[in-house]
């Protein structure tokens, strides 16, 4: 039999899959498997490759595997065949980014590639100059960019950092920060990017911005497209401008309750999404002084605070949310169900005549009462609750 008329093989049934190799940045890599020594050689290329489309795009930094198979001019799959994954150059020509392995019994071969750009990829037989080779596929690579705030809520007036990491970030690398405006994305700055390893590899980016409007942000960071650079887009967690209200806790008079437990329940309480936070404001507890004081009170000191205070009930009293003790450890005999129920109450129905509001009226038998009806003296036909209704949200934001 003729040299020509030996064994023809095929690469086919190719597919991409991402695994997680998100740790590793930089030129790819892999072990070499070195096959036997009598490993059989295909001649003719009439191999061909294909990809799946989900996998043909993937982040800088992670590895894929590239699969094939290796069968002979009958479509029998060929064992032990080296297999090499190639990269073509800017130049044209192909270069070896990944193995050999050689095939399984069922003809099978599977690489690990990482490439640096985007770029097109093959299968070859590391089997000299009669090798075959697949057809190249193109693997799409963007820049890995990730983006993160220094906090989540920021009193209106003051400063929020934007930081986050680009890979690859070559010298003069920037980053486009932009802030949601309407239904479109405004420009804030571009941020150049401060290159962290010598090869350019890894580079972080830092921006401080100040927030003067009350209200939802939200920021995303750009790497602009141009002539062999990566794209990427990454956005940020909204931010919440707030006002920001300290307050700090005491008592006065002889109280048994567990200040600590009331510490947490009044910053769950402020912190809560059902509350006051509605409005835009946060509540953050300090070791004195304040905006305001919340004071846990013996019900004989309540009237000490106010004329109109009485010993029966909590009350605010100019900068001073005053808690009755008794109406904090019992609850009151008006209001239906759990204490804890009734001390979210109290805390927002005082706390709301700090914010500015008087007291209102039930709206309608079996609608929830506002919070800021006298619950603790009846329900008047409302059904009891403890946080401010939306139109009492709009009354303070």
């Amino acid at each position: 039999m003729s040299h020509r008329r030996r064994t023809r093989a095929a690469v086919g049934s190719l597919a991409f899959a991402l695994i997680a190799g998100v740790g590793l940045v930089g030129p790819p890599s892999a072990t070499a498997v070195t096959g036997p020594p009598s490993s059989p050689r295909l001649t003719s290329v009439n191999a061909t490759l294909t990809a799946t489309a989900a996998a043909s795009r993937v982040t800088y930094g992670e590895t894929t595997t590239v699969s094939g198979v290796v069968v002979d001019a009958g479509g029998v799959a060929v064992a032990g065949s080296p297999v090499v994954a190639e990269v073509r150059t800017a130049e044209g020509s192909w270069t070896v980014v990944s193995g050999p392995v050689v095939s399984d019994p069922a003809g099978a071969v599977a690489l690990p590639l990482a490439p640096a750009a985007t770029s097109l990829v093959r299968l070859r037989q590391d089997a000299g100059p009669d090798s075959v080779a697949s057809h190249p596929v193109r693997v799409t690579v963007r820049a890995a960019l990730s983006a993160r705030v220094d906090r989540r809520f920021v009193g209106i007036g003051r400063r929020v950092t934007l930081s986050g990491a680009l890979a690859p970030a070559p010298p003069g690398a920037t980053v486009r920060l932009q802030r949601k405006m309407g239904a479109g994305w405004r420009r804030v700055a571009d941020v150049a990017v401060g290159t962290d390893r010598s090869d350019g590899t890894v580079g972080t980016w830092s921006a401080r911005v100040r927030l003067g409007a009350i209200g939802s942000a939200r920021f995303r960071v750009v790497r602009r497209t141009s002539a062999g650079v990566l794209r990427a887009t990454a956005a940020l967690p909204r931010v919440d401008v707030v006002r920001l209200h300290t307050y700090s806790v005491t008592t006065r008079g002889a109280v048994g309750a567990d200040l600590d437990r009331l510490r947490a329940v009044l910053a769950a309480t402020y912190d809560d999404p059902r509350g006051w936070r509605r409005s835009h404001r946060r509540f953050v507890e300090v070791s004195h002084g304040g905006d305001f004081t919340v004071v846990l009170a013996q019900a004989s000191k309540v009237p000490t605070f106010a004329s109109f205070c009485s010993s029966r009930w909590s009350c605010r009293a100019g900068r001073f949310v005053v808690l009755n003790a008794t109406r904090w450890s019992t609850g009151s005999p008006y209001f239906p169900g759990e204490l804890l129920t009734y001390r979210q109450m109290l805390i927002n129905h005082e706390t709301g005549h700090w914010l500015g509001r008087g007291h209102s009226r039930c709206s309608g038998s079996g609608r929830p009462a506002p919070v800021m009806a006298q619950q603790s003296k009846g329900l008047a036909g409302c059904q009891p609750n403890p946080w401010p209704l939306g139109w009492e949200v709009k009354a303070v934001a």
